[in-house]
């Protein structure tokens, strides 16, 4: 009996290992992510027009903490933040490159944003989905390639950081994909962002 139920191990760890991607640190925050605290949970927006902007969830013992890396720009720079050919476009623009060209680290654009032991917080919200264990969008073979989606909001990107690996989960406009044809990993996904994005926005 135990030797069918540390098989029935190996083999999930195998198939887990085939349907996600382990992929190295990409930059200095990251690195420092996965050195500080035992577990994260870095959600990437940058699809949404933005580049290289986080939510940050890290775990380290019993505390969860909440971090944002973001661009001072909240949209981009089409949404009437200056006039045309201004002095004030121009320093937007500017800044906004800026930030573009700039690795992520601890820097100007990274932020704390609250502290909460991990039994009251979204930690426990997003664990009961699994995510650590959810299959990458590239291995959902029942999507249909061919869906015609009414926006195209692009990937949505999460990677998972431990003391030993980075785990990307990708997945393309799960959203519109979920409407074409119901899958339960993309409405997992969905329902994390959703939550994900609910408690930042209200500590904004």
């Amino acid at each position: 009996m135990k030797k069918i139920i540390i098989l029935s191990i190996i083999l999930i760890l195998s198939i887990n290992g085939l349907t996600q991607k382990i992929i190295s640190a990409s930059n200095p925050l990251e690195e420092i992510l996965q050195k500080d605290f035992d577990s994260t949970i870095l959600y990437s927006y940058s699809n949404r027009g933005y580049y290289h902007n986080y939510l940050i969830i890290a775990k380290k013992d019993s505390l969860v903490y909440f971090y944002r890396y973001s661009s001072p720009l909240k949209s981009t720079l089409s949404s009437g933040y200056a006039p045309y050919n201004s002095d004030i476009q121009s320093k937007l623009i500017s800044n906004q490159i800026r930030f573009v060209e700039t690795k992520p680290s601890i820097n100007e654009y990274f932020s704390w944003v609250d502290t909460k032991s991990s039994n009251k917080t979204i930690w426990k919200d997003i664990a009961k989905y699994n995510i650590w264990n959810l299959v990458d969008g590239d291995k959902i073979d029942s999507l249909d390639t061919n869906c015609e989606t009414e926006f195209h909001l692009g990937y949505e990107i999460f990677k998972l950081l431990t003391k030993d690996k980075i785990i990307q989960l990708q997945y393309y406009d799960p959203r519109g994909m979920n409407d074409c044809k119901f899958n339960q990993t993309l409405d997992d996904i969905i329902k994390i962002e959703e939550t994900i994005f609910k408690y930042f926005n209200s500590r904004y």
